[in-house]
C-alpha cells in the first residue's frame, strides 16, 4: 500500500483541556479563553492553553481542528461501486457488485428497499425526469430499468452478448454506456425515444479505450458527453458531441501525470470537468471544449471521488487513511472553507472511490466510507458544510506586565485568506468595571497578524478581548487573557 499522511496529534489539545481546569488567583495568575465558529458546527475543538504562574508568556492554542462528519448507518453491502442522490424523491440508491443489488435509504441513512437479482451491479445514472434510475449490469450484459418509487425492477435492456456494460450517463433521451473487457472497451448507446429501445455499440471503437471508459454529462452541457480511461495510466480523456444518435469526437487529450480515473464530473456550468485519478495529487479541471488546463482544487493525496452541489460548491475526496478525507471548495477557490476527517481514535475509515454525493439543499453531503480491516462494514456518513470557512483568534500578552505600555500581538487564522484591510477590534475590561474599553482599531497585517500598544496606566486585572467581527466569507471568533498588573 501507498505511503499515507501521519495523522495530526491531539497532545496540545489534551493540555489546553488540562489548563483551563486550574485556574489559580495567584498575583501573577493569568486567563485565557475564547469562541470561535467551527468549519463543521459537529465537534468543539479544546479551547485554551494554560495558565503561566511563573510570569512567562500566556497565549491562547485554538485551532481549527477536521471535524468529524455524523455516521447515518451501516449499508447492508458487500461491495460499493457507486452512488445516486435523487433529491426529487430525497433517496440514496447504492450498487453492490458483489450480492448484485441496489439498496435504496433515504437521506438520514435507514435502508428501504434492497433491489436484487442485478448481476455485477455497476454504475447508476438517472433519467432525466428522475422517474427512472438505470444500473449497468456486467454480469448479465443489460443495463436495468428501476423505477425511483416503487423501488422494482420495470425494464431490461440487453447489450450484447460479452460486452459486460459498466458506466453510464444520461444525455436527452440517450442512454450512453462503457462497455468491453481489458483491452477491447467502448462506448454504446440505448435510444429511449422508440417504443422499443434501440440499442447501438461501437460509438467509440477507433478511439480504442482499454477498457469502458468513465463517462459523465451534464444538464448544463447538453449533447455533451466526457470520456476518460479507468484502468490505465497515463489517462487519455475524449469530449463527444451526443446531439444525435451517433458519438462524434471533438476533443482528446492524453494527461501524462494522471492515473486511472476515479471520478468523473461537471461544474455546475457545465463548462468544465473535474477528474479525481489518484495522482497528481490534486484535482484537475479541464475545459469541456478542448481538455485544456483550467485550474485545480489542491485537496490531498490520492484523489478518488469528487462531487458538484447544484450552487457550485467542490467537494474534493481522497483516500487517506490518515488525515483529512474531504475538502470543500468554492467554485475556482484554491484554498479549502470546509475540512472533515473520519479517523477517530483507533478507527481510520477510507472514503470509498466516488464516495460523494451533495443532498439538495447545498449543505449535506454524503460519503460513502469503509474500514480498513478486512470485512469492516461501509457506512454512510452525513458531512454538514459551512456557508462561511472558520476563523481562529489568537492574543499574546506577557502574563504578568508593569503599569505603563503593554504590547498586545496575535494572529487570525482561516482556511480561506483575509481581505486586506480586516479589522480586528480589541477591547480592555478594568477591574471593578462592567463596559470594556475599546482600543484603538488594528488591521492585519500581510501575514494575517496584528499590534497594538496599550498605555493605560491601570492595576489590578484586566481582560483583554481581540474579536473579529466575521465577514461574507468567514465566521466570527473571539479569544479574552485576563492578566494582572501589579
Amino acid at each position: 500500500m501507498l505511503s499515507r499522511r501521519h495523522r495530526l496529534g491531539t497532545s496540545n489539545d489534551t493540555k489546553a483541556r488540562a489548563g483551563t481546569a486550574t485556574r489559580a488567583r495567584a498575583r501573577a495568575a493569568v486567563r485565557v479563553w475564547g469562541t470561535t465558529a467551527l468549519t463543521v458546527a459537529l465537534l468543539t475543538p479544546a479551547a485554551v492553553a494554560t495558565a503561566d504562574p511563573f510570569g512567562a508568556a500566556a497565549e491562547t492554542a485554538r485551532r481549527t481542528a477536521a471535524a468529524q462528519p455524523r455516521v447515518a448507518g451501516v449499508l447492508p453491502l458487500d461491495d460499493y461501486s457507486d452512488m445516486v442522490v435523487d433529491g426529487v424523491h430525497s433517496r440514496l440508491f447504492l450498487s453492490d457488485p458483489t450480492r448484485g443489488a441496489v439498496v435504496v435509504t433515504d437521506f438520514d441513512g435507514a435502508v428501504l428497499k434492497q433491489v436484487t437479482g442485478l448481476p455485477g451491479a455497476a454504475q447508476l445514472a438517472l433519467s432525466k425526469d428522475t422517474a427512472t434510475l438505470y444500473a449497468a449490469l456486467p454480469g448479465a450484459d443489460t443495463v436495468a430499468a428501476i423505477s425511483t418509487t416503487t423501488h422494482e425492477v420495470v425494464a431490461r435492456y440487453a447489450t450484447g452478448a460479452g460486452t459486460a456494460p459498466r458506466t453510464l450517463a444520461v444525455s436527452g433521451e440517450r442512454l450512453w454506456f462503457g462497455y468491453g473487457s481489458e483491452g477491447a472497451g467502448d462506448i454504446g448507446s440505448l435510444d429511449l425515444t422508440t417504443a422499443r429501445p434501440v440499442v447501438t455499440l461501437g460509438q467509440a471503437t477507433a478511439d480504442h479505450w482499454y477498457s469502458a471508459p468513465a463517462l459523465a454529462t451534464s444538464a448544463d452541457a447538453p449533447g455533451v458527453l466526457v470520456a476518460g480511461d479507468r484502468d490505465v495510466g497515463p489517462a487519455t480523456f475524449a469530449v463527444y458531441d451526443v446531439h444525435t444518435a451517433t458519438a462524434r469526437r471533438t476533443a482528446e487529450r492524453r494527461l501524462q501525470d494522471a492515473g486511472g480515473t476515479r471520478d468523473l464530473t461537471f461544474t455546475a456550468d457545465g463548462k468544465n470537468i473535474i477528474v479525481a485519478s489518484g495522482s497528481p495529487y490534486y484535482h484537475q479541471v479541464l475545459r469541456t471544449s478542448d481538455l485544456a488546463d483550467a485550474g485545480h482544487y489542491p485537496a490531498a493525496a490520492y484523489p478518488n471521488a469528487v462531487a458538484v452541489a447544484a450552487d457550485g460548491a467542490v467537494a474534493a475526496g481522497v483516500d487517506s487513511a490518515h488525515g483529512s478525507d474531504v475538502f470543500v471548495f468554492e467554485p475556482g477557490a484554491r484554498t479549502s472553507h470546509g475540512v472533515f476527517e473520519f479517523a477517530s481514535g483507533d478507527s481510520s475509515p477510507l472514503l470509498l472511490p466516488a464516495g460523494l454525493g451533495w443532498a439538495p439543499d447545498n449543505r449535506h453531503l454524503f460519503a460513502v466510507t469503509r474500514e480498513t480491516r478486512q470485512g469492516a462494514p461501509v457506512v454512510l456518513r452525513v458531512l454538514t458544510t459551512p456557508d462561511k470557512a472558520a476563523t481562529e483568534t489568537v492574543l499574546h500578552i506577557p502574563s504578568t506586565t508593569p503599569s505603563g505600555a503593554r504590547s498586545l500581538t496575535g494572529r487570525l487564522a482561516s482556511d480561506l485568506p483575509f481581505p486586506a484591510g480586516t479589522a480586528v477590534t480589541l477591547t480592555r475590561l478594568n477591574p471593578g468595571t462592567a463596559k470594556p474599553v475599546t482600543l484603538p482599531s488594528t488591521t492585519l497585517a500581510a501575514d494575517e497578524t496584528f499590534a497594538l500598544t496599550d498605555r493605560a496606566t491601570v492595576h489590578g486585572y484586566i481582560t483583554y478581548t481581540a474579536s473579529f467581527a466575521g465577514d461574507a466569507l468567514h465566521l466570527p471568533s473571539s479569544t479574552s487573557i485576563e492578566v494582572h498588573i501589579p
